[in-house]
């Protein structure tokens, strides 16, 4: 039986067919995977409505679809990601607009469509919110929220790295109150949320608890103010044992960290997130153009790279690669490199794939996150193709690009 943590339920037979009938590279996502991941929140959470998908992981509609099936809601950093929820036919009342940076515009957008939650970042943010909030009924404010600073160092990759002191996102805590009491005295906006997100990857909750004596103070603090904080946005961040597919966090220890130190203070908690969700239930499929070998130096050259899943190039990210075809073999001094003119285009190193040949297929696993999302058109290589499988039946739910559509768009002379 598929649980939580578990690898994907496509075998290799599958992942063949898959790969001879659409072409490869090409993301497979399994959907009795993303079931899990979303359920495996829900049993922590218990409430679907505090939970928000963080959209930016993945993004395809039938992705969204499939989630949005299970009650939870989605939590987009865009106004692209907003439109992307929306016409997987969620309602705007099931989506938060994140704290990041945001154009005052799609503040007024966010306002406008009346979500479940504007997470506001930035002094013209707010300024935003109030000016758009004027032109709402009285008895319709949008809830939005504040996004806070901590100050604090999570673990994660530094690219990664979202709550400390030097990061560009959020209020410092001394800058709170005066944003909160401009929100709480302009008609047409509610402010009831702090928000925290504290970096991506994380696989201690120490970091979560020093976030929590950082918000709940503030929250205390604002408690005579004209509207009370009513909640924490608790962000997402919980991380994936990449190399080890039984050793994830748990949302419940996430969540029962939470609630003892909420207890009994009036305040409730949501979360969002991506990751944990959706990256266990991703396989890219690419195939093997040729070895080469140098200096003792074995490699395996293949026709997926840093374009189509970048995380190896941008973060250092050694996912698990298993041949489909040929044999795990050998001493793991074998890289996994891409077909890009960058010598920095590896999908992975130190591998055990001396028995994989030429014109064999390679599976790069748990990539359901932050894959097809960071996918580039470098070197004018049309994007890879989606397909998600539901048990026996697949189809494709993002054709793969075709030449034409490199310069869909453009015009010249």
């Amino acid at each position: 039986m598929q649980t939580a943590r578990t690898d994907t339920l496509l075998d290799h037979d599958r992942l063949r067919d898959i790969a001879t009938d659409v072409g490869t590279p090409t993301y497979v996502y399994d959907a009795r995977a993303l079931d899990a991941g979303a359920r495996r929140w829900i049993d922590a959470v218990g409430d679907p409505s505090r939970i928000s998908y963080a959209v930016k992981a993945n993004f395809n509609l039938a992705v969204l679809e499939r989630l949005a099936a299970h009650g939870i809601g989605f939590e987009a950093a865009t106004t692209g990601e907003m439109a992307r929820v929306l016409a997987a036919g969620v309602t705007p009342d099931r989506i938060v607009l994140g704290g990041v940076p945001k154009t005052r515009a799609a503040v007024v957008e966010g306002i406008r469509r009346g979500l479940d939650l504007i997470v506001l970042q930035a002094r013209h943010e707010v300024e935003a919110a109030m000016e758009a909030g004027a032109m709402r009924a009285p008895d319709d404010p949008a809830r939005v929220g504040l996004r806070v600073r901590p100050g604090i160092q999570a673990g994660a990759h530094p690219s990664l790295e979202t709550g400390r002191a030097d990061a560009k996102f959020g209020f410092h805590p001394s800058e709170v109150r005066e944003a909160w009491a401009a929100l709480s005295g302009a008609g047409g906006v509610e402010p009831t949320a702090l928000a925290v997100h504290l970096g991506s990857g994380l696989d201690d909750l120490a970091p979560y608890a020093e976030a929590l004596e950082v918000l709940v103070p503030i929250a205390e603090r604002l408690a005579g103010d004209a509207a009370p904080v009513r909640e924490l946005d608790l962000g997402g961040g919980l991380g994936v044992a990449y190399e080890d597919a039984g050793s994830d966090p748990e949302p419940v220890d996430l969540v029962r960290l939470v609630e003892d130190r909420l207890g009994g203070s009036g305040l409730a908690a949501r979360y969002e997130p991506g990751r944990s969700i959706a990256a266990r239930a991703g396989t890219l499929l690419t195939r093997v153009l040729y070895r080469r070998e140098r200096d003792g130096h074995p490699a395996l050259i293949c026709d997926a790279g840093f374009t189509d899943f970048g995380r190896f190039a941008l973060y250092g990210a050694e996912h698990r690669i298993e041949p489909v075809d040929g044999e795990t073999q050998g001493e793991p001094t074998v890289e996994v490199l891409g077909p890009t003119c960058e010598s920095g285009d590896k999908l992975g190193t130190e591998r055990r794939l001396h028995g994989v040949r030429p014109d064999d297929l390679l599976a790069v696993r748990d990539v359901g996150a932050y894959g097809f999302v960071m996918a580039s058109n470098y070197n004018s290589r049309p994007r890879p193709a989606e397909v998600l499988a539901d048990g026996t039946d697949w189809k494709v739910v993002r054709a793969r690009e075709s030449l034409e559509d490199l310069w869909r768009g453009e015009t010249a002379g």
